[in-house]
């Protein structure tokens, strides 16, 4: 982790806003979450996909600059039990794949507004969106996810808080 280029975009940004952007929730392989004490498996995944800037002006001509990060969500339900050698990797992805029986997707926007008046290096908006950003859409996530799997008659599933922090810091 960069964690000077990290602490120059913490100092030079705002959030101004998180909202969901796009979702989808599906139920797959005839799966029917109505059957009592099916063995279900739980996955979660968060990941920032993209940045773009984007500039707002004023009527009165002032520039507000903007970084606008895109994040995807994921959870899915896996019928279990899951065989070991799919949990030790020795499979592909597919064979994992035809274990899942259901599955919530979704995008969130998160806004912040730039406040220094230089470019803010691209490592330190990587580093941002990386590392900040998933933490700060992780509890509109976990809302979501939560109301989406009650009204999908999925078991609920109260998501951990996130803890990414020990990953990210080996992932440099």
């Amino acid at each position: 982790m960069n964690r000077n280029a990290l602490q120059q975009a913490v100092n030079n940004l705002s959030i101004q806003m998180v909202y969901l952007h796009t979702s989808e929730a599906k139920t797959y392989n005839g799966f029917d979450p109505l059957i009592p004490n099916q063995e279900l498996v739980g996955e979660f995944n968060i990941d920032t996909k993209s940045c773009v800037k984007k500039e707002i002006q004023e009527e009165n001509g002032v520039k507000h600059h903007f970084l606008v990060y895109q994040t995807e969500a994921r959870m899915r339900y896996l019928k279990g039990p899951i065989p070991e050698e799919l949990k030790e990797g020795q499979e592909s992805n597919q064979e994992l794949n035809k274990l899942v029986v259901a599955e919530i997707v979704a995008l969130f926007t998160a806004e912040y507004e730039i406040k220094c008046d230089e470019e803010l290096p691209k490592d330190a908006v990587l580093e941002f969106g990386r590392i900040n950003v998933p933490h700060q859409v992780w509890p509109y996530w976990r809302e979501y996810c939560h109301s989406t799997c009650a009204r999908m008659s999925l078991p609920v599933s109260i998501l951990p808080m996130l803890s990414i922090n020990k990953a990210t810091e080996n992932d440099s």
